[in-house]
């Protein structure tokens, strides 16, 4: 009975909720403020609690207009193009003047500035320096050329009649060719470098003269000339016959060139490493003797040579002759398969003087002229004749041991190349049998290479 009593107030309860809530004004508008709103109406009208259907269309168009005016407050838009139209306002300005204010625009000056007619030279300080060191470039370039080619032109008149005499023909004709007064000269290989060929005479092949002068035509090798001074050299190379000596290297050098020279030339490191002061042979102490052969060394340097030498050592760089001229070492790194081509040569190398060899050049061209007639009638004898053969047999098998160490590494190298790739095709290859097969041929291979050859002798029954 209690229960079914409590059910019927619950359900007559939900029935009041549910009126009131229908009677109330759905037309308020939702916010925090609205039940305030209905309470300032209410107190205006006077304290109205029941509500007229006559009076709910009224408050409908009372909120409408409402709402049209918050919307249009809202639409309004201010003009951001005039920032001071509050200062026009009079109410902003309570107790002041009446008259509007005025503001004045700034006024702007424009300042003449004096145009400057005539430029500014410390601007361009570094231009003026790269054209004066271009100017200065191309002036020396002018004076340089010009002064090594009067340098050839000297030699050839003051040492042309003297080559005239001893060859046949001297010299190149041409329209390139610097001749000077004479019909053939110097052949200009570069701005400070001239050849000429001579030949036409017994006891040689032929004679080049190479004239390396300064380099006057570049300024920076000139200003490099002022700190480490060079000389201007005459190399002579003497192309000697089959037949024109014996076997035999020899040098006569300054102590710094034979240094230099036996560590760079392959004839004189492998002949004649040992270097001996020419006071042992008659020769002024600042001139060091390399030779293979001791008697061939006395028989070329006799008296007249020994008395030259020691009157113009000064201008004698070297003198070098050798029946295994190859030149210059090679270089280490290369694989050397054959014995390098050799030729028979004298060399001999003059320091000039400051204007390109004066009344000193001449003794001296007499004295190379001299040496090749000397080379001509030198004989070795018999001992020393073979010792110089054997020591070339020695060489030349020592090449060849060289060489064939050379070849047996490159073959080497090539099957394990060629090993690498066959590798690699077999790993490339989906057949895991192959590969075994490969790594058991490749291992019999490696344990044949580490056991010791061994040699089998047959022995006959008795």
């Amino acid at each position: 009975m209690r229960f079914i009593l409590s059910s019927i107030a619950l359900a007559l309860l939900l029935c009041s909720v549910c009126l009131t809530r229908g009677f109330e004004d759905t037309t308020l508008e939702d916010d925090d403020f609205a039940e305030f709103e209905q309470f300032d109406t209410d107190e205006d009208e006077g304290a109205v609690s029941d509500f007229d259907e006559d009076d709910i269309p009224l408050r409908a168009k009372d909120i409408e207009t409402v709402a049209s005016k918050d919307i249009e407050d809202e639409m309004i838009v201010e003009d951001e193009d005039n920032e001071f139209e509050h200062f026009q306002d009079p109410e902003e300005f309570e107790g002041f003047q009446d008259s509007p204010l005025t503001v004045e625009q700034p006024k702007i000056v424009i300042s003449k500035v004096p145009i400057r007619v005539k430029p500014k030279w410390d601007s361009y300080w570094l231009e003026a320096i790269l054209l004066c060191g271009l100017v200065a470039y191309a002036c020396n370039y002018i004076i340089g050329r010009s002064k090594n080619t009067s340098i050839a032109v000297n030699f050839l008149k003051m040492h042309k009649p003297l080559l005239d005499e001893n060859f046949t023909l001297v010299g190149e004709s041409g329209p390139e060719a610097v001749c000077g007064e004479a019909e053939r000269g110097w052949r200009r290989e570069a701005e400070h470098c001239f050849t000429m060929w001579c030949s036409g005479r017994q006891c040689c092949e032929g004679m080049l003269l190479t004239l390396k002068l300064i380099k006057r035509q570049d300024l920076i090798h000139e200003l490099l000339g002022l700190v480490r001074p060079t000389p201007d050299t005459l190399l002579i190379r003497v192309e000697l016959g089959k037949d024109d000596s014996d076997p035999f290297v020899l040098c006569v050098a300054q102590k710094k060139i034979a240094t230099r020279l036996s560590k760079e030339m392959q004839d004189l490191s492998v002949f004649c490493p040992e270097r001996r002061p020419g006071d042992k042979h008659g020769l002024p102490g600042a001139l060091a003797v390399m030779s293979e052969c001791p008697e061939a060394t006395g028989a070329l340097l006799d008296a007249r040579v020994c008395a030259a030498l020691a009157q113009y050592h000064k201008h004698v760089q070297y003198v070098h002759v050798s029946d295994r001229y190859s030149g210059p070492k090679q270089m280490e790194e290369t694989a050397v398969t054959k014995p390098p081509d050799t030729e028979r040569v004298m060399l001999v190398s003059l320091a000039l003087g400051p204007d390109g060899g004066g009344d000193e050049l001449r003794p001296l061209l007499l004295l190379v002229f001299y040496l090749m007639d000397k080379l001509k009638r030198l004989r070795l004898s018999k001992e020393a004749l073979a010792k110089c053969e054997k020591r070339r047999q020695k060489v030349a098998e020592a090449w060849m041991r060289g060489a064939h160490a050379a070849r047996a590494e490159q073959a080497a190298q090539r099957r394990e190349e060629k090993r690498k790739q066959e590798k690699e095709r077999i790993l490339a290859e989906d057949d895991p049998e192959k590969q075994r097969r490969w790594e058991l041929k490749e291992q019999k291979r490696q344990q044949k290479r580490k056991n010791p050859k061994m040699k089998q002798l047959k022995v006959k029954a008795l």
